[in-house]
């Protein structure tokens, strides 16, 4: 925490302030406060609402390494490795659950087969644990799912995902615990600069003198970088998301840290069994011995399902499942982000109820849970924007993740406070997330959707 010897009147003093209180925002200033004396030299964050109430909050949690670039398949698995591991290091839940990401080809032709078996390449080249399905396979991973017997798809069984929120407050805490200061409704309303080089911010009436500032603020980013003049290519997205019940999840689900998965009816209805990458066996969702209803279950593996344009994500915790489109279709760009959770998009929810269920038919009747908008950055090609932003010396950025930076977080973090420490940056390639990429390079590369 801040002594009186670092605020002056109506100001603070900081060596670095990173501006917002997502998980990628924290994650910098984990790894910025570890490195730094926080009394000679504080990190602080400042989220002008409060901690993940942006992209970070609206976030699926899933963990995934399953991408076209080795670059940021090496980040997803190093990322991965961190929140597996953070109960057990840090002594907080995050709601971590192990139960495997299935990706089915967006076909059997031969160009997405042989896409399939190169990022495959890619994924096996890293270390990581993924293997190629055919269709009798996904039956088996997944019993009821409706593939065509051509179908092929890529199994990762140490992946899951994590519980947002709790994840943020974990982060949170880790990051105080470190050195680091938080301040929430403190809005940044001006970066302050001064002969070509970062002195502060302003929050209402007070300012913040500091050398380093950091954007990390998702949705918000590109307005407060476009006031100093830092033109990047960051775009505001109004992103539909859906829920529906989970078919077999109890109608009174007593909470998280108790919830037995799923009753007879999932198993009675054939929708699925789940992989079990601790014992690498199918079980059956339903569970029958009572000390093990202690234990939290997904029904099914995390869904990618390039061919139908969706992903689906078990929420154990509320009995519900959550629905996404895969790419960026229908994505809305808006100009104010705190306006983006407002309205529901029931042609949206309508296309997810019906999308999953024609994977999963045991979906067809399950009740609609509602939609919940959210909001994130997106850039030209889908890759973050990290590092000096040109022009304004001390001013860094870290935003622009299309859709994919909760999973990219602790890889992030590691490496911007590699950067704002002048070393080597080993966490990511520098030269692939340069913000000033765009400006050299015209043709924007390809991410994919969500950087598949």
């Amino acid at each position: 925490m801040f002594t009186e010897e670092v605020r002056e009147g109506m100001g603070w003093r900081a060596n670095t302030v990173v501006v917002g209180g997502g998980i990628t925002g924290l994650s910098i200033a984990v790894h910025t406060a570890r490195r730094l004396d926080p009394l000679r030299e504080p990190v602080m964050v400042l989220e002008r609402d409060h901690l993940g109430s942006g992209s970070s909050g609206g976030a699926d949690g899933t963990l995934r390494q399953y991408y076209a670039s080795p670059v940021t398949a090496g980040m997803a698995r190093d990322s991965l490795r961190v929140y597996a591991s953070f109960e057990e290091r840090v002594g907080r839940s995050i709601g971590f659950l192990r139960c495997g990401v299935l990706t089915i080809s967006p076909s059997a032709q031969a160009a997405d087969r042989k896409a399939l078996r190169q990022n495959l390449r890619i994924l096996c080249e890293l270390g990581i644990e993924a293997r190629e399905m055919d269709a009798a396979a996904m039956r088996e991973l997944i019993g009821g799912i409706e593939v065509s017997d051509d179908a092929r798809g890529v199994f990762e069984p140490q992946t899951g995902f994590v519980d947002p929120a709790a994840t943020v407050e974990a982060m949170a805490a880790l990051a105080r615990s470190s050195g680091a200061t938080i301040r929430c409704a403190s809005e940044v309303s001006e970066v302050l600069v001064d002969g070509g080089r970062v002195r502060g911010v302003r929050t209402g009436e007070e300012t913040v003198e500091c050398e380093r500032v950091v954007i990390a603020a998702g949705g918000w980013s590109g307005g407060l970088l476009s006031r100093l003049g830092v033109d990047l290519p960051l775009r505001a997205m109004r992103v539909p998301q859906h829920f529906v019940s989970t078919p077999g999840a109890s109608d009174d689900e007593p909470g998280c840290e108790s919830d037995p998965l799923a009753g007879d009816s999932l198993e009675a209805s054939g929708a699925t069994r789940f992989y079990d990458a601790e014992s690498g066996e199918l079980v059956a969702a339903a569970l029958e011995d009572e000390d093990a209803s202690e234990v939290r279950r997904a029904a099914h593996p995390v869904l990618l399902d390039q061919e139908l344009g969706f992903y689906a994500r078990c929420e154990p915790c509320t009995g519900r499942t959550r629905v996404g489109r895969l790419g960026y279709e229908g994505w809305e760009e808006v100009d104010r982000p705190a306006d983006t959770a407002t309205q529901a998009d029931v042609d949206f929810g309508r296309w997810a109820r019906e999308t999953l269920a024609r994977r999963l038919p045991a979906y067809a009747q399950s009740r609609d849970e509602g939609s919940t908008p959210w909001c994130c950055s997106l850039t030209p090609d889908a890759q973050a924007l990290l590092g000096p932003t040109g022009g304004v010396e001390g001013l860094f950025v870290a935003s622009g993740f299309s859709g994919h930076g909760f999973q990219l977080a602790p890889a992030v973090g590691e490496g911007m406070a590699q950067m704002l420490a002048g070393q080597p940056v080993s966490a990511f390639d520098p030269v692939f997330f340069d913000p000033g990429r765009f400006a050299a390079v015209p043709a924007a590369r390809s991410g994919g959707a969500f950087g598949l």
